[in-house]
């Protein structure tokens, strides 16, 4: 997952999508909505025999002229290549007579041919139109002698309108990982490091006078308070009124000053400023972005950084060029917003509407088709909400795995096989049936499937079955049971277990005494074990977290309270907006209430209350916690810091005089000097991945031999 990866680019419906609009898109003109496409000889020729039936026309096309071109040698130049006439002002002029009054200027019109628009001279037409277009450089125009009617025709995207003119559609121009298509501005992120202004405001109930704006507080920015006091005061603006209750034209006015959100140069703010107009807060740190070759002040500055919305692009990564190109009004961007419940049926018409696609175009038919089935397999695996531009990095582990599963659908592969790591992590019940559907599709193409999954639909739609135990850790590695999940398995009561380790087998068994439980996955299947339900439930509690308003992904205007000093779940079909409610409404908001250092904004939101019950939030994810290929359980818990005192304190450590730190591995003279206390090496390959051995003089046990003869209780 990157900064670029979205739901499109992963599933490579982007691939197709960017092979689809140079094919099918049609050209509008950005100020006047105008409609537009490149014209062809056979398009020329079919605008004449419509219009223009029965008629004397002149086919002509232009070539540039320069400042100081003379007529005489234009007229040498012209007869050599054979053209005997030109158009000029609408009357013919012939070449291979001296006209030493005539001047042209900026472009000479000439004569390709001049014939009667009949069906006999279709061909004729046709054949006059090719060469006019080639040697116009794609320009040709259609002039009708007795009515001065004329038409000109381009083979370029050109408006004959309003002259607007757009390079030819390639793939590249719709994909925002090429320079062609990416928006200058944020180079296809949709996003651009800059001021987040409501940064400035991080608590909207204090007023102006409070002090709401926070980077006019303390001595740095004082003279930009008094002048914001000043400002409000003169435009009737109450101060004192806490910010929240502020309209939202006071508060753009305080943002932005008076000359609204235009960019403005530095001598334009230096003009505002002496005028003593309100130059804004964001004036304000436009200012500053001057002044940042200072260190202090980029520290100052980003504190109030965050990603935010392309302004050029406004998050749809691509250049204008690009998204002037639309299919039934859509631009490609437009697509990408849509679910992919909505893209199907969209698609679908979009095909009845192209006749025999297939033998048109062999290539557009393959398009459309794989489009339709990458769509068809998103939807049918439950992810039907999701929008094509939607960040990989902010899709769960669920989701990712079936996104991932879609794409090997798309790809139509057998003989394959596909190790999937609980493909319903997130997904809710409702939706299981489904994912097991497609997994039988995929084994019906000739497919093997190795699933690791507890969810017990899928346990139960399985082929077969292998259950590992009979507990954790040194207690399991043995295959319990291995068959098919039919009915009479429920009915098994013991469990045989592997001859080759009886030791092992015995202290499993009295292990799973002591925890009270039986072996394996079975008796849980069979309904023998259950988890059992709490009759009563502790009483409502007294203080809640409530918040009001919070908006983003699927979630809309969403009110919730959260009772504190209980076990909360949040559950919900997939899809539903549960991380996000858990994760960028609530974590990412207290967070910020806490004053935490947080890579994503918040989600936004109208108050949050409650607050003020809580120590402090804490977010336990899926991230894996190793950081460096040093780091342990131990050191990552903090218990190897204890562990190595516990060592120090021996009897032969202290007759050694030997500190802690001589029995870590990350430092200090008892780690192995060949491996540096890593346990391994790493051999560097010229043209392949780097490889790991274990460390020879260490064995793997980062230590030298002479520091492990220290013991303690005989280990």
């Amino acid at each position: 997952r990157t900064t670029r990866s979205t739901v499109g680019t992963l599933t490579e419906l982007n691939d197709y999508l960017k092979l689809l609009y140079p094919r099918l898109a049609k050209a509008h003109d950005p100020a006047t909505g105008e409609v537009f496409q490149p014209d062809s000889p056979e398009s020329a020729a079919k605008w004449a025999m419509e219009e223009r039936p029965g008629e004397t026309v002149y086919v002509t096309f232009p070539i540039p002229l320069p400042e100081d071109t003379k007529t005489g040698e234009l007229f040498a130049f012209l007869n050599q290549q054979g053209y005997l006439r030109i158009l000029h002002e609408g009357e013919v002029v012939r070449t291979d007579e001296p006209r030493p009054d005539l001047k042209l200027r900026g472009a000479a019109h000439i004569l390709q041919d001049r014939l009667k628009v009949t069906k006999a001279n279709s061909t004729r037409l046709l054949e006059a139109l090719e060469a006019a277009f080639h040697f116009g450089k794609g320009h040709a125009t259609i002039q009708d002698p007795q009515s001065a009617l004329s038409r000109s025709f381009t083979t370029t995207w050109t408006n004959p309108a309003t002259g607007f003119t757009l390079r030819a559609p390639t793939p590249g121009l719709f994909s925002f990982n090429n320079p062609l298509g990416a928006c200058p501005k944020c180079r296809g992120f949709g996003r651009v490091i800059g001021i987040d202004l409501s940064k400035a405001v991080p608590d909207p109930s204090l007023s102006i006078a409070g002090g709401a704006i926070k980077p006019f507080q303390g001595e740095r920015g004082d003279e930009c308070q008094r002048d914001l006091v000043r400002c409000c005061k003169e435009r009737g603006i109450d101060i004192r009124t806490p910010w929240e209750d502020l309209t939202d034209d006071e508060q753009d006015w305080i943002y932005y000053g008076d000359h609204g959100d235009r960019e403005l140069t530095l001598e334009q703010l230096e003009d505002i400023w002496r005028s003593g107009e309100w130059y804004g807060v964001r004036g304000f740190f436009d200012w500053l972005e001057t002044k940042a070759y200072k260190m202090h002040v980029r520290v100052f500055l980003s504190r109030f950084r965050s990603y935010t919305t392309c302004s050029a692009c406004r998050g749809k990564r691509l250049q204008p060029e690009s998204l002037c190109f639309k299919i039934d009004g859509r631009s490609l961007p437009d697509l990408w917003l849509l679910p992919v419940s909505d893209l199907l049926p969209w698609f679908s018409h979009l095909r009845s509407t192209i006749r025999n696609p297939q033998s048109s175009d062999p290539t557009l038919h393959l398009v459309l088709t794989e489009i339709t089935s990458r769509l068809t397999y998103l939807d049918e695996v439950g992810l039907g909400y999701l929008t094509l531009d939607r960040p990989t990095r902010t899709l769960s582990g669920g989701e990712v795995e079936r996104v991932n599963l879609t794409t090997c659908l798309g790809a139509s592969l057998t003989g394959t096989l596909f190790v999937l790591d609980e493909p319903t992590v997130g997904l809710h019940a409702r939706d299981i049936d489904r994912l097991v559907g497609v997994m039988h599709g995929l084994r019906d193409k000739g497919n093997t499937l190795v699933v690791v999954e507890h969810e017990e639909t899928v346990m139960r739609a399985a082929d077969h079955l292998v259950d590992l135990g009979p507990a954790a850790g040194s207690f399991g590695g043995e295959i319990i049971y291995q068959g098919p999940p039919a009915a009479e398995f429920a009915s098994v009561q013991s469990t045989v277990f592997s001859k080759k380790n009886e030791a092992k087998t015995k202290r499993a068994a009295s292990f799973l005494k002591t925890e009270n439980c039986k072996p394996g996955t079975l008796p849980w299947l069979s309904g023998t074990r259950s988890i059992p339900v709490p009759t009563t439930r502790r009483p409502v509690a007294e203080h809640t977290l409530s918040i009001r308003g919070a908006s983003r992904h699927n979630l809309k205007k969403l009110d919730a309270d959260i009772p504190l000093g209980r076990f909360v779940c949040i559950t919900g079909v997939s899809g539903s907006g549960k991380s996000t409610f858990a994760h960028d409404v609530i974590y990412l908001n207290l967070a910020r209430h806490f004053g935490i250092e947080t890579e994503e904004d918040p989600a936004p939101l109208k108050s949050l209350s409650g607050a003020e019950h809580i120590r402090s939030v804490e977010l336990v994810d899926q991230s894996a916690v190793a950081r460096t290929p040093r780091s342990t359980p131990a050191v990552f818990l903090g218990v190897f810091e204890p562990i190595r005192q516990l060592f120090c304190e021996t009897d032969a450590a202290k007759a050694a005089g030997l500190k802690p730190g001589f029995f870590s591995f990350n430092s200090g003279d008892g780690r192995c000097d060949r491996c540096a206390g890593n346990g391994f090496e790493k051999v560097e390959m010229q043209f392949l991945s780097d490889v790991y051995v274990t460390c020879p003089d260490c064995e793997g046990k980062r230590y030298k031999p002479s520091t492990l003869d220290y013991l303690w209780n005989g280990r």
